[in-house]
């Protein structure tokens, strides 16, 4: 099958094993001590442990247990056990795919109450920080948070958690398929496990070296990590970690084409992953499978394996997951002739490789400019060259004839004007090569702009078309809370349209002028909100600073998630009052403040929880700044970067 390695990458990608010990608490007494407390810190304690009790069985009750654990800490101010549960709801969101949930948590973590923890405590965060920058593809981020945790470990002399953090380095070099650097970190990582007798961190880093072998197609080697990975942790009982090992042995034996082992290993990997509730393994277990059958020409059974694995993709949005999956469909109803099934497959896996494309697209665009301006740096040396040589044997040549020119006057003379006359020739043909090739550079230019220019209309267009569906849907919904947020969506839109709006119609397509946009887009949140400025006056303060256009549309969005939020809730009824926009420079920080005389926050906690605020820390935090938050006589925010 064409896909098998951008399947297998994602393989590789979601299975990589980390070296965290999982709790084998029993249940069952952990929820009968429960039913023994009242709510206070032991009960906190219990909750707290049975949330990592079922981390590897069930997310959902796991995420159940460290909220009430959260909410009982809080009402018995236990600073320590929100620490606890903070910290558990991130691996919680980072197990199910939420990373800016994750990252969320794990900042609550780290900080409590202002309170910055112990260095144990911020390396533990830290590496967990790092494996959600890789995931999300964020390497220098995630690289950056895994070297400060081990300078810390080093620094504690804590031996086993510098084993944890090697391994985490390791399997970020895996991500960039550094296979050397990984396969070193992973055996200092071995090593380590093996001299302090730590075997279930043993059972991971094995796997995870058989997935290097894997990636490189040594598939002996891979299968014999692999298997000694799968049976360290069967003999420890951990059934929910099976999965793992389990499908690196299918694919292994599938790879070296014995096929019935193969499938023994899938089936186990299906089942244990079903039990323990992890979809991609479900999905990918069933994609191998799907492959075995169809490699055995049953082809019923491969469409039910890739059907079932499509529906769950879908359900848990796993996008890679399912474009691999689509594409066998394809693949599968191309050669059973069902030319309508097998398009419509075929247009699902092209949808969901477009990302691909722009990315594509945009590296073309990079490449096409630098291009043009090599090419021209080169013709304009050429043509110095040229220049130079043809004026030394000028010289030469004239030289030549002064010594004979007493006997060779006539000759000297046809000699000069034949060398001047060469020379001219071959000075404007060069001129005229060197003409030519600007001229097209001029021209290829130029047309790239007209169609940077045309992107950039047609994204607004778009985006205008969106904003006015998100509208008119507006006017037929009877649930006021549905109303308001796709009106909300409504005004996201319609900030990112306004930037682009501004660039087709400026000279320069690089930058906006962001005095004029942010003046604009404040005006069209008074509008939209109904807001008269005789009630509520808009004061800016905006100096002229350069930003990208990437760093523009993020700075609109968190104004207009701010800026909407002022609007909303610090002038009720028919309050009076004013809401304020600073943005300057100082030496290389940017500083961006959005405040309002209004009556305050009444619930910092609820602010904290809301989509909007996730999304201006979301925003914050990929432009590599911070944001804080004053409630004192109205409310401020002042995000620096």
């Amino acid at each position: 099958m064409r896909n098998t390695a951008l399947f297998w990458h994602l393989v590789v990608t979601m299975f990589v094993m980390t070296n965290d010990a999982r709790s084998n608490e029993n249940i069952d007494s952990l929820r009968h001590a429960l039913s023994l407390h009242k709510e206070d810190t032991s009960k906190v304690q219990i909750l707290n442990d049975l949330s990592y009790a079922y981390f590897y069985q069930s997310n959902d009750s796991s995420i159940w247990a460290s909220q009430e654990a959260l909410s009982i800490a809080k009402k018995i101010n236990d600073q320590a056990a929100k620490r606890r549960a903070f910290y558990l709801l991130g691996l919680n969101y980072h197990n199910s795919g939420q990373f800016e949930y994750a990252l969320d948590y794990y900042d609550s973590s780290l900080v409590v109450n202002g309170f910055v923890y112990d260095s144990a405590w911020r390396a533990i965060i830290l590496n967990d920080v790092g494996k959600v920058y890789r995931v999300m593809s964020r390497y220098p981020k995630a690289l950056e948070s895994h070297l400060e945790a081990l300078k810390i470990r080093r620094a504690l002399g804590d031996t086993i958690g510098v084993s944890n953090v090697l391994n985490s380095i390791g399997t970020l070099y895996f991500r960039q398929k550094n296979y050397d650097k990984a396969l070193n970190y992973y055996q200092q990582t071995l090593d380590i496990q093996e001299y302090m007798g730590v075997l279930m961190d043993q059972a991971s880093t094995l796997g995870n070296i058989g997935l290097i072998h894997m990636s490189l197609e040594n598939y002996p080697e891979a299968l014999n990590y692999s298997l000694q990975s799968y049976r360290l942790l069967d003999s420890l009982g951990e059934s929910c970690r099976l999965p793992y090992p389990a499908i690196n042995i299918g694919h292994t034996y599938l790879e070296l084409g014995r096929l019935d082992e193969a499938l023994q290993y899938l089936k186990i990997s299906y089942d244990w992953s079903v039990v323990c509730h992890i979809p991609e393994g479900v999905c990918q277990s069933l994609y191998s499978m799907g492959q075995i059958y169809f490699k055995q020409g049953q082809y019923d059974l491969a469409e039910q394996k890739w059907k079932e694995g499509y529906e769950l993709a879908e359900e848990y949005d796993l996008k890679t997951s399912k474009m691999s999956l689509a594409e066998s469909l394809f693949e599968l109803y191309k050669s059973k002739g069902a030319s309508d099934q097998a398009l419509h497959y075929l247009e699902i896996t092209f949808e969901l490789n477009t990302e691909l494309f722009n990315e594509g697209m945009t590296e073309q665009l990079t490449t096409l400019e630098l291009n043009y301006t090599f090419e021209q740096e080169r013709d304009s040396l050429e043509f110095q060259k040229q220049s130079e040589l043809l004026s030394v044997n000028a010289q030469l040549d004239q030289q030549r004839l002064m010594k004979y020119v007493t006997i060779a006057g006539l000759l000297i003379t046809l000699i000069f004007t034949f060398v001047i006359y060469r020379y001219y020739r071959l000075s404007q043909k060069a001129k005229s090569i060197l003409q030519k090739k600007n001229k097209t550079i001029s021209e290829a230019l130029d047309e790239r702009e007209v169609l940077l220019r045309e992107i950039h209309h047609r994204v607004k267009n778009n985006l205008q078309v969106v904003s006015s569906l998100l509208n008119i849907q507006s006017k037929y919904l009877n649930d006021e809370l549905a109303k308001k947020a796709v009106l909300e969506g409504r005004n996201r839109v319609q900030s990112m349209a306004l930037v682009h709006e501004k660039l087709y119609q400026s000279e320069n397509l690089s930058q906006v002028n962001v005095k004029e946009y942010l003046h604009e887009l404040a005006n069209t949140l008074f509008q939209s909100y109904d807001v008269s400025e005789e009630r509520v006056r808009f004061s800016s303060k905006i100096e002229m600073v350069d930003l990208s256009i990437d760093t523009t549309i993020q700075i609109g969005l968190i104004i207009n998630e701010l800026v909407s939020n002022a609007l909303k809730y610090a002038f009720p009824d028919t309050k009076q009052g004013v809401v304020s926009l600073s943005l300057r420079k100082v030496e290389e920080i940017h500083e961006l403040e959005v405040s309002d005389d209004g009556v305050g926050i009444a619930s910092p906690d609820d602010l904290l929880k809301s989509y909007g605020y996730r999304i201006v820390r979301s925003i914050s935090r990929g432009l590599g700044g911070t944001i804080t938050m004053q409630h004192e006589k109205g409310t401020t925010f002042r995000l620096t970067f």
